[in-house]
């Protein structure tokens, strides 16, 4: 069947009497014409405003026009204070009962009237008492509400009212319809107190102070009351005595207090914000890394500081900078210290909201805006190498530029370097207030599921209150190391948290969420690498001559800055570095950054840890050369990644300093004289007249063994002018 609903032929009416509210505006009707109706505002303004018919249905079809019969005629308001603007259907409890008392006499009453066994008098109403009873009970149970079921004693059903009382609620009922049996027995009594004005006060000074957050009991505060009255009544004659309210008052007083300050005064603002503040939807996200919220949380593990695998790539300094302690000798007193120190971490993390996917975290000992802008580069990385450093089960490769990112006032997330960051990448950015958790409510429940879940699981778990705590002792049992933890940390979130279903999605899981919403809306692709570099990186001064530009031993050269070299003769020129990619800088040049590769195409994408790494190994090999063999620097690479890519990727959460210190420190201890070579052979020219200088192709070669002896190579040296010129790279 064709079925079509239009409300284009709808046309209602109003009568003189009626009050008819619009998008919540009152008004009365003052004409109506074929085309619509003119309704005059019921306010002092009086203004007149004009629905067409049309207009008018398809408010009404929106459920947008309220109409109150006969609101205006005077006989109605009769019955709209008894009603009290409450509707018959809403009623409950004992005002229900006594509805369903009266309206079931009336009924019966009614009834034996129409089968003529009885008349509305008073003679006739008492003989026929019995059957009215009965007949009463029995429409009672078939026509009453659900809730009026239970009557009590009080209201019992089986107690008939007087002949006199029948023939008034009959009457009652004639006039105003079921509203007449409607009454105000809940307004009798007495609602004042008998208490001595002056008691009365005493009383409620005392009540005052359960507001505080020493928290007293109730009894505490009786006995205050108590005994301030009996202070009171000291001295003074029988009859100018106070009564000492009882229990039961001062507890009603205490009862009587607002709820929300009783909330703030004994337990705080927070707590009361907690228990009072109203639940809504939410925040409504619906596509991937459209809204992330970032946050820091003290891990509830306490591990050892230490770290195995990690060791082996980081120098004892490089240690210290990121909390960890070395193991010193075994007859060194502090040995016991170093090895066994234990503390807790704290997590810096990113949430997209949509997804439920933990898309960044860091570790480190303390808060700080570092920390925060590493994670928000983490957002934009593939997080692969993470997953694969640890033998997940499932990608971790959740990553893009986001478009809202959501933090609170912490000092770390308020540093310019975040923000400039931030703004930098095109990412809008929303400093949420202080002490109000509830305005980042996903991070802190995926924080709540780190507690909950992920630390119970851990050995050292330091638990959330001293009432959990118990007799544990976290510190005793801290056994994991730093590797150790990192380890469970990302399992959990990647294997774990990923794959759990969630509430909040309906019971879908954060990874399906991901797949679903990036297959049909996409994000942000990440920014390139040399926004990534200015955008995250490093800026400092470095020389410039016409060797290039030389970092961490590393040197860069390009046409571009020779070319401002020959034009401005800097000297100095501002540059941008970042530590995960060594293979290119970008310098400055006026108000435009260029991009400069590194002379050796090998260190594309290198680390510069690992560079480091590499370059300390192979100068421990001979530690008294003055110059160190590019060839063998690359091996050292290969064999590092090769080795430590799970150790390189648990560094890898933890925070990383690259301040100017140790930029200074390292350029100073590990590369002070050092110079960088590729070593060539030296061929013969033809007529064996000298040494021909190999071609640049040739300079990228891997090494081979020197075939002429040291000595008759410096005899060459001494001899040819062109033997003068090393091949080298400097």
């Amino acid at each position: 069947m064709d079925l079509s609903f239009s409300s284009q032929n709808a046309r209602y009416a109003f009568r003189p009497f009626d009050r008819v509210t619009i998008d919540g505006m009152a008004f009365r009707l003052h004409m109506e014409t074929e085309v619509g109706v003119a309704l005059t505002r019921d306010d002092e303004t009086g203004f007149c405003q004009q629905f067409s018919h049309s207009d008018l249905a398809r408010l009404g079809s929106l459920g947008r026009i309220r109409v109150e019969r006969d609101y205006f005629d005077p006989e109605a308001s009769r019955k709209r204070q008894l009603r009290q603007s409450a509707p018959l259907t809403t009623l409950s409890g004992r005002p229900l009962r006594r509805f369903v008392r009266k309206d079931a006499y009336c009924e019966a009453a009614i009834e034996l009237n129409r089968e003529n066994l009885m008349k509305f008098t008073d003679d006739s109403i008492a003989a026929s008492m019995d059957t009215l009873v009965g007949r009463a009970a029995q429409l009672a149970s078939k026509r009453a509400p659900s809730g009026a079921m239970g009557i009590l004693p009080s209201e019992n059903l089986g107690e008939a009212p007087s002949p006199r009382t029948l023939r008034r609620w009959l009457a009652e009922r004639n006039d105003l319809n079921l509203i007449g049996h409607l009454d105000t027995m809940d307004q009798r009594g007495w609602r004042g107190t008998r208490l001595d004005p002056e008691a009365t006060a005493i009383m409620r000074k005392e009540v005052q102070k359960y507001l505080s957050r020493d928290k007293p009991t109730m009894q505490h505060v009786y006995e205050n009351v108590r005994m301030a009255i009996d202070q009171r009544n000291e001295g003074c004659a029988k009859e100018d005595r106070l009564n000492v309210p009882s229990r039961e008052t001062v507890r009603r007083a205490i009862r009587a207090l607002d709820p929300f300050r009783v909330e703030v005064a004994r337990n705080g603002e927070a707590a009361a914000r907690k228990k009072f503040r109203p639940v809504l939807n939410g925040v409504s996200a619906t596509r991937p890394l459209e809204r992330v919220e970032i946050d820091e949380w003290t891990v509830d593990v306490s591990t050892l500081l230490e770290s195995t695998e990690i060791y082996g790539i980081l120098t004892e300094e490089e240690r210290r900078q990121i909390g960890l302690y070395i193991k010193g000798d075994e007859k060194d007193p502090r040995h016991k210290e170093k090895v066994k120190r234990k503390d807790r971490w704290t997590l810096t993390a990113a949430i997209c909201c949509a997804t439920r996917c933990i898309v960044g975290m860091v570790l480190s000992r303390s808060a700080n805006s570092e920390a925060a802008v590493q994670l928000l580069q983490m957002i934009t990385t593939d997080k692969g190498a993470w997953a694969d450093a640890v033998g997940s089960l499932t990608p971790w490769d959740m990553h893009g530029t986001p478009e809202l990112i959501v933090f609170d006032g912490g000092a770390a997330f308020k540093s310019l370097r975040f923000r400039m960051a931030a703004e930098d990448l095109g990412v809008m950015w929303e400093m949420a207030m202080n002490g109000v958790p509830e305005n980042r409510g996903t991070i802190e429940r995926a924080f709540g599921s780190f507690s909950s879940d992920f630390a119970p699981r851990l050995s050292g778990h330091t638990f959330s209150s001293i009432m959990e705590k118990g007799d544990a002792d976290p510190e005793k049992r801290a056994a994991l190391t730093l590797d150790d933890f990192t380890f469970a940390l990302l399992r959990w979130v990647i294997d774990i948290y990923h794959n759990t279903p969630h509430h909040g999605l309906g019971g879908e899981t954060p990874v399906k969420a991901w797949r679903r919403m990036s297959k049909h809306q996409g994000v942000t692709p990440p920014p390139d690498a040399e926004m990534t570099r200015l955008c995250f990186g490093h800026q400092r001064e470095y020389r410039l001559d016409k060797n290039g530009i030389t970092i961490l031993g590393v040197r860069y050269q390009s046409e571009v800055i020779q070319d401002y070299l020959r034009r401005e003769a800097p000297g100095k020129v501002a540059v941008r570095w970042h530590p995960k990619d060594v293979g290119a800088i970008s310098v400055l040049w006026g108000k435009a950054w260029y991009e400069v590769p590194a002379l050796d195409p090998t260190l594309r994408g290198v680390a510069a840890q690992t560079w480091l790494t590499a370059v300390r190994h192979v100068r421990d090999g001979n530690p008294k050369a003055n110059r160190l063999d590019n060839a063998a620097v690359r091996e050292a690479i290969k064999a590092i990644k090769a080795r430590n890519d799970a150790a390189m990727a648990n560094a890898g959460l933890n925070l990383e300093d690259w301040s100017e210190q140790r930029f200074a420190r390292d350029e100073k201890k590990l590369l002070a004289s050092i110079e960088f070579v590729e070593p060539k052979e030296l061929r013969s020219a033809e007529g064996g007249l000298g040494t021909e200088i190999p071609s640049s192709s040739e300079l990228t070669m891997a090494p081979e063994k020197t075939t002429k002896p040291a000595k008759a190579a410096k005899m060459e040296r001494g001899t040819s002018p062109k033997s003068n010129m090393t091949i080298e790279e400097d």
